[in-house]
């Protein structure tokens, strides 16, 4: 093996790590807030908020991630004239944005079920010593759960 191609295709790999910190930051960010709302949503008990947020759960957690982003990035090009339409084209047409969407939307769903997982670990009998205290909504959120 040739020493000097391979230090060509290191340093050309090397090139493409910026890209992908940024990708990932901005996808790990943006999921984790829509993964906050969908865990409220899945423990909120009302039907019409749970149901919809266990269906994308399933969906995203149900298919492979290279799929998410084929779809996303090849399937949406088929409603063009919708997307222009909404003016949502210049979006789709990129692939970064595409991939940022479609990296968002996974991380979100596996995301959201760690964090209702683990808001839903907190035994029962700290909550209800709190409220025994007097402690407030938000300062038992802030003191017990988190």
């Amino acid at each position: 093996m040739d020493f000097a191609f391979m230090r060509d295709t290191f340093l050309t790999l090397l090139g493409g790590v910026p890209l992908t910190l940024n990708l990932a930051f901005t996808a790990v960010g943006l999921g984790a807030v829509l993964a906050m709302l969908l865990a409220l949503m899945r423990m909120s008990g009302i039907k019409v908020l749970d149901w919809p947020a266990q269906a994308y759960v399933f969906v995203f957690r149900g298919t492979p991630l290279l799929v998410q982003i084929f779809l996303i990035y090849y399937g949406l090009g088929q409603f063009r004239p919708t997307l222009q339409e909404w003016g949502l084209w210049t979006f789709f047409r990129e692939p970064y944005w595409c991939a940022v969407f479609a990296l968002t939307l996974n991380t979100a769903a596996y995301a959201s079920e760690i964090i209702r997982g683990g808001l839903q670990s907190v035994p029962y009998n700290q909550v209800e010593a709190a409220r025994a205290c007097g402690m407030s909504g938000f300062l038992l959120f802030r003191r017990i759960v988190f």
